[in-house]
């Protein structure tokens, strides 16, 4: 793999608030296919940190993690 540059990764905190993280791009030498770096508290897809996610589900039925609020579909 070799480093090909960066991207901005955003990720929300436990207490709601937004963090930006720099992660680094790797490109497979062999195939050509783009990798990126997640660190440890970052789960691909996933907006929210690996902690956030792990309180609610391992504790369904009382968390404090900030949600986005449910649309309204009228």
């Amino acid at each position: 793999m070799k480093v090909i540059g960066t991207r901005d990764r955003k990720a929300i905190d436990r207490s709601g608030k937004k963090h930006i993280y720099n992660i680094r791009r790797l490109q497979c030498e062999q195939c050509g296919k783009i990798h990126h770096e997640l660190p440890e508290f970052l789960v691909p897809y996933k907006r929210y940190k690996s902690e956030c996610i792990e309180t609610v589900l391992t504790n369904r039925s009382n968390h404090d993690i900030p949600a986005d609020p449910l649309p309204c579909f009228h």
